[in-house]
């Protein structure tokens, strides 16, 4: 099986590898580890036994609990199933998305065109502020420190993967001592992936009335921005001390604990 970081599977989107990555201090991560995705609620029966044959054992489902009661993940029909699952939401509900009417919604966007921009970096700062967020990547973090047989590889998503999986991966590479740099790399990414699926919905909204300044706002809602990641490290920065500061007293993970789990996923 080749070790690439896009995976294209048929029944999800953004599905990647976060193997392969270098280290400050020259290590790697390891390939079939740490994996992270969209929705999984539409897999196939052969898209399951990929991920299994990938190594999978854990899936942590980041949504909230509307999310999943509308949209289960498809591996938890199969029986005798070989992937853990945990369910970990970041938020109470889905703030990353916009659930109200639909003609109220096109509507807001016609009226404010720098709506989706302007949610998506309050969505960002929450995410970082918020207790309840706090506690969610902190159980995000024990998981993938109890993760400790060699051929068991942890696969975590949202429902798009770009917002609160991204800030995960965020966490995760910069616990892992991977440089700012490439942590915005993969973040960006996000965009390269799901242009076609994005482009999709853009051209339903416009045949559905929305106009090009709706859509520019609509974009912002589907796909990720360095404004928003930089508003998340601007805040923690600003508010808790920087990344370090952020990892050891919100997320508890210190020294001891980022040592552990570079032990467990670095080569």
């Amino acid at each position: 099986m080749k070790n690439e970081r896009i995976i294209k599977l048929n029944s999800t989107e953004n599905l990647r590898e976060l193997g392969g990555y270098q280290t400050t201090d020259g290590r790697t991560i390891k390939w079939h580890k740490l994996l992270r995705s969209g929705s999984l609620g539409t897999l196939t029966a052969a898209d399951l036994n990929f991920l299994k044959a990938y190594g999978v054992r854990c899936d942590i489902d980041l949504r909230s609990g509307q999310e999943r009661s509308a949209v289960p993940d498809a591996f938890l029909d199969h029986q005798n199933d070989q992937i853990e699952y945990i369910f970990n939401p970041v938020f109470d509900e889905d703030r990353t998305d916009n659930s109200q009417d639909p003609e109220e919604f096109r509507q807001m966007l016609e009226d404010n065109p720098n709506y989706g921009h302007d949610h998506m970096v309050s969505v960002y700062k929450r995410m970082v502020q918020n207790d309840g967020c706090h506690q969610a990547y902190h159980r995000f973090f024990q998981v993938l420190l109890q993760n400790n047989q060699t051929d068991s590889g942890v696969l975590f998503h949202c429902t798009a993967g770009k917002d609160r999986t991204g800030m995960a991966a965020v966490f995760l590479l910069y616990a892992l001592e991977v440089d700012l740099d490439t942590i915005k790399q993969d973040y960006i990414l996000t965009n390269q992936v799901v242009k076609p699926f994005v482009n999709q919905k853009m051209e339903k909204a416009r045949k559905n009335g929305f106009s090009e300044t709706a859509i520019r706002s609509l974009r912002a809602l589907y796909t990720v921005n360095m404004d928003f990641l930089d508003a998340a490290l601007d805040t923690i920065n600003e508010q808790y001390g920087g990344l370090d500061s952020f990892l050891t007293n919100e997320l508890g993970m210190g020294p001891a604990e980022r040592k552990q789990l570079q032990t467990l996923y670095l080569t």
